[in-house]
């Protein structure tokens, strides 16, 4: 969002958050994660520069969450994550070690239904930004042939699907 020489530029190929929770106090928890995100280059998109690869973003975050149970299998998290966020592009136009860092931010809301009561489904929103951001100098060139903008920090709005595990020990199953 807010990127579009970004969003046509590359292709979405998958989104992993992984992240330890633990609560403090009457619904409020702390945390910190891991983000990783990853891309292919359209490079098709660069002619008559043609331009192969890839790039991968990685982002380590601390959390600060909220969550309220709305009935007796299901819940509600709210978190902001802060943290830091690692670009690594990999293409033919690239410089060796084409890196970039920056600060990473987020904020999500989760809707969760629990299967068990370690084990809870959710649908997922969020918005995340990462202050270094994306221009030609990333890939290796002077200009976007045929564009006339130059880039912009990287946004992302995102809607998934995620799953929840706890460490309770369950009650003994009961039989038939």
């Amino acid at each position: 969002m807010g990127n579009p020489v970004f969003n046509s530029l590359t292709s979405t190929l998958g989104q992993v958050d992984l992240a330890f929770n633990l609560p403090v106090y009457k619904g409020l928890g702390v945390g910190a994660g891991a983000n990783g995100m990853w891309y292919d280059l359209n490079g098709t998109t660069f002619s008559p520069v043609v331009t192969e690869g890839s790039a991968d973003r990685w982002a380590y975050y601390g959390k600060l969450w909220w969550g309220r149970y709305t009935g007796p299998h299901t819940f509600y998290e709210l978190n902001a994550k802060l943290g830091m966020g690692t670009w690594n592009w990999k293409c033919t136009t690239c410089a060796a070690n084409a890196k970039q860092a920056g600060f990473h931010w987020s904020v999500n809301a989760a809707y969760f239904v629990h299967a068990s009561e370690n084990l809870a489904f959710s649908l997922l929103l969020g918005y995340q930004g990462d202050a270094s951001g994306f221009h030609p100098g990333v890939i290796g060139l002077e200009r976007f042939p045929g564009r006339t903008d130059s880039g912009a920090p990287y946004r992302f709005l995102t809607v998934g699907l995620g799953v929840s595990t706890g460490f309770k020990r369950s009650p003994p199953e009961t039989g038939w």
